[in-house]
């Protein structure tokens, strides 16, 4: 088959490069001027690797993408920890049961805690939150952080992201995540995206396409925009970012810090810990979530109703037209690194058969992908 893949990020390079292997011909547009999307590496003016659209930190407990990814390049090892500031205080997140008392108002969030039915109330994303970890921690750890990283009320969120995302740890272990392999690539993301497309011909600045010129095209763009946004936009989140050169940083073993507090920024990244770099200096990003327009990429879709709606609708139309969505944009959902890959191995399965699909048969196929990863 020949294949075109529209967008060189992550899943849409690991989906060129498991059908190439196939035997396919593929080729790969990108409209940035690089290979990467999200997923770039830079070297900061006093010498740390560091990456521009934010930590992108490579965990899993699949073997097949552990194996895939590293056949480009040696990964570091790192294991993320992250951590919280409240209060001036530092702590690890997700919170441990034994650092409770640490906290403001501790007897008051231990009755919380105690008074909790143990049934997640899907209402909305506060509501799961709340039945989590009662009000008084809710507004300590999530409330505001969720303000500012999504720009709307959590009641106007979804609750799927809370059970995901969120925990009260009942042992003092400090690693985000549990029993999965960890690490970033020794020589940064980007030359391990380039190292993966390696032979596969890559078109920059460029997002035109003629699907009639091929077999099939898998779109890892916006799918609001490659149909032409006809129903209304779908809506995501960017960041913005600010730079501080060798800031005193509060404890060596996290590489990044949630400020739920701050009035500007939600999060901070230290990444000489993240890539494990020695060097008297180091480089610390500050983030802050803006509204994606067109000077900012689109970065983390928006969970609510309404978007689910207008997704399904994307969905369904972009099924009666040669084009298969896929990744982040096309699938309208954050995906973890390894999600992306594990997606790009699903596309690469379906991508043989798709062409010959009838419409609820693809519409049942990609439905089924997303809800996987």
């Amino acid at each position: 088959m020949k294949i075109l893949v529209v967008g060189a990020g992550l899943t849409g390079c690991s989906a060129a490069r498991l059908l190439s292997d196939r035997g396919h011909d593929v080729s790969i547009i990108e409209e940035q001027g690089r290979i990467g999307g999200l997923c770039v590496t830079n070297t900061s003016p006093n010498g740390i690797r560091y990456e521009p659209y934010g930590a992108r930190t490579f965990h899993t407990d699949r073997d097949r993408v552990r194996r895939f990814v590293q056949g480009f390049d040696d990964f570091n090892g790192y294991v993320h920890r992250k951590g919280i500031m409240i209060d001036g205080e530092l702590f690890a997140f997700p919170i441990a049961k034994s650092e409770l008392s640490r906290l403001p108002h501790a007897d008051r969030i231990a009755a919380e805690l105690a008074a909790r039915s143990g049934e997640i109330d899907p209402t909305n994303f506060e509501t799961a939150c709340v039945s989590l970890f009662g009000p008084t921690l809710y507004g300590l750890i999530v409330e505001n952080y969720s303000r500012k990283m999504w720009g709307v009320c959590p009641t106007d969120l979804t609750a799927e992201w809370a059970p995901r995302r969120l925990e009260l740890r009942k042992d003092d272990r400090d690693g985000l995540f549990r029993g999965e392999w960890q690490g970033l690539p020794r020589g940064g993301y980007s030359q391990f995206l380039e190292r993966m497309v390696d032979g596969i011909p890559v078109g920059l600045n460029d997002s035109a396409f003629e699907v009639d010129r091929y077999d099939l095209v898998i779109s890892c763009a916006r799918i609001d925009r490659l149909m032409g946004y006809r129903f209304g936009r779908l809506q995501y989140r960017s960041l913005e970012f600010d730079y501080v050169a060798d800031e005193s940083w509060e404890e060596e073993r996290y590489g990044t810090i949630n400020l739920p507090q701050h009035p500007t920024f939600f999060r901070k990244c230290n990444f000489k810990v993240l890539h494990k770099q020695e060097s008297k200096h180091n480089w610390i990003q500050y983030q802050r979530a803006v509204p994606a327009d067109e000077s900012n990429m689109p970065m983390y879709p928006v969970e609510n109703d309404r978007n689910q709606q207008l997704f399904d609708s994307y969905l369904r139309a972009a099924c009666d037209t040669p084009v298969l969505p896929a990744g982040r944009l096309g699938l309208f959902k954050y995906l973890d690194m390894d999600d992306a890959v594990e997606s790009a191995f699903l596309v690469a399965a379906l991508a043989e058969s798709y062409p010959s699909l009838s419409v609820p048969a693809r519409l049942e196929a990609i439905s089924e992908i997303r809800a996987s990863v």
